[in-house]
């Protein structure tokens, strides 16, 4: 099964799939993206995800050359494509090419980028959990805004996989923790689940907000002490779900390893909006 691409609407290989060396996304991270999941070969929450694209692309004063309507057939096209048993397809809009400048271009044509691959199961982390440690937040001050500009996620990222954990949260100085490199953070806590609330200090998820209007789940600041003295924690996003920690910092969350309510928030996620698993 071919992992495929789509540039500006054209299908094709992904090794033959090319953008002009002066497109504004790789020159200057002027370029917003979503991540988009298959359940039993159906596109989950395609609506939700090309809303937040739509908030991000106007959030830069960007306007696509596509509507939304368009996207979500060449996402549909391109699962068909595939036919991946779950595909995982990632869409990037880039302000496009020009001259490299600061200013924005005035007849810039904007770039479409669609890549699709086969999606792993998130299982085995749910069984196993994962371990995190806390980072300095010195990422920009809109990260609700579906950015590019990684370079910052990815620094933490590598951090924590030097120092023997999986993944890293972002924690201001006076200990606030936001999210994850690339999920959102709910912790358990005498049996109520907390998430930090949606604002431009973190990326509010899709996956997440299903799981915060399915449990009822209470959006409040969430600090470093808390995560530490939790019964649970879990991280969830598109492509993990739901995903246990284990510990934080090198020290164990509860018992040390995955608990039962992050199993039965996953449960519950699959159930109603994959149809089980």
């Amino acid at each position: 099964m071919p992992e495929i691409a789509c540039i500006n609407g054209e299908f094709l290989p992904l090794e033959q799939a090319l953008v002009h060396v002066e497109d504004r996304g790789f020159q200057f991270a002027d370029a917003v993206y979503e991540v988009f999941r298959t359940y039993h070969g159906k596109l989950f929450a395609v609506r939700e995800h090309l809303q937040r694209l739509d908030r991000s692309l106007r959030a830069i004063a960007l306007q696509p050359a596509f509507t939304s309507a368009q996207l979500e057939t060449l996402l549909d096209e391109a699962v068909r494509r595939a036919s991946f048993p779950e595909a995982l397809l990632y869409m990037q809009i880039s302000r496009g090419q020009a001259r490299r400048h600061r200013g924005l271009p005035a007849h810039a044509q904007p770039t479409l980028v669609i890549t699709v691959r086969q999606l792993e199961s998130s299982a085995p982390l749910r069984q196993t959990g994962v371990k995190v440690i806390t980072v300095p937040d010195q990422r920009w001050a809109r990260c609700d805004i579906k950015s590019v500009a990684l370079l910052v996620n990815v620094l933490a990222y590598n951090a924590a996989r030097q120092a023997g954990a999986d993944d890293a949260l972002f924690c201001d100085a006076d200990g606030t923790v936001h999210e994850a490199t690339a999920g959102n953070l709910f912790i358990v806590v005498a049996g109520k689940l907390i998430t930090p609330p949606a604002g431009p200090k973190l990326l509010a998820g899709v996956t997440r907000d299903k799981i915060v209007q399915l449990t009822g789940a209470t959006e409040r600041p969430v600090k470093r002490a808390e995560l530490l003295a939790a019964d649970e924690i879990f991280l969830t996003s598109t492509t993990a779900e739901a995903v246990p920690v284990i510990a934080v910092d090198g020290q164990p969350i509860g018992p040390g390893r995955p608990g039962p309510r992050a199993a039965a928030v996953y449960e519950q996620f699959v159930r109603t909006y994959a149809g089980g698993q």
